[in-house]
């Protein structure tokens, strides 16, 4: 169980050099071989659109996320036999690349990334793993700043993403969704560590971005 743990943990990572440290425990482990088989397969289906995400730590999270969604039920009965499912293997991940493709759809448009001190709108976050509590409250102000912001932009916005019907309105639609998943999820894990600085500084990016692509969208009603 112990080396379960730690190739869940690398997985999570998303850490290339722990991963490839894990691996000879997966040749020995049917429960981490399946794990590291969606992980590997989800890294193969859309390798071009992981480097067009202007928040670069997005990614791999998503990725993580869905093969552990996947083999969950697996992960916590591994006594249990799995059934045959009634598609082929590749299906789910024909259906996730396809999703992105979507997702993507004139990704040009979509500025790239700035840097820390832009983004975030609040002095630049420590190098230290643990904020502590004058940096917290910093913050979670811009936090709240940027719900703020984001609230009023999508109430502008709602009507434009309801009714899109130009491929790049349904590209912004798919990305904002996206954004709110990553949100949710981050969010979650900030609840039981509040002062990581990690975990702040990315969802304070993904905050920065659904942003931008919120302005974006309005940008197009008075062009």
């Amino acid at each position: 169980m112990a080396a379960c743990r730690r190739f869940d943990r690398a997985l999570e990572s998303s850490d290339a050099e722990a991963i490839a440290e894990t691996r000879p425990h997966a040749q020995t482990c049917a429960r981490c071989a399946e794990r590291l088989r969606a992980f590997d397969e989800i890294s193969a289906a859309a390798p071009e659109l992981r480097k067009s995400w202007d928040s670069p730590e997005l990614w791999p999270k998503i990725r993580e996320s869905l093969a552990r969604e996947t083999f969950a039920p697996a992960a916590s009965s591994p006594a249990a036999p799995r059934p045959v499912p009634a598609w082929p293997a590749w299906l789910p991940i024909a259906a996730i690349a396809a999703l992105f493709v979507v997702s993507f759809v004139g990704l040009q448009v979509f500025r790239p990334s700035l840097g820390d001190r832009q983004i975030f709108g609040v002095r630049s976050l420590p190098k230290d793993p643990l904020l502590n509590d004058a940096a917290l409250k910093d913050v979670e102000r811009s936090e709240t700043d940027y719900m703020r912001s984001i609230d009023k932009l999508s109430k502008l916005a709602q009507p434009r993403l309801e009714a899109a019907d130009t491929p790049l309105l349904v590209s912004y639609r798919e990305k904002l969704q996206l954004l709110d998943g990553a949100i949710a999820e981050l969010s979650g894990q900030i609840e039981q560590n509040r002062y990581n600085t990690h975990l702040r500084r990315q969802l304070l990016g993904i905050y920065a971005e659904k942003q931008r692509t919120l302005r974006d969208v309005m940008k197009g009603a008075t062009s």
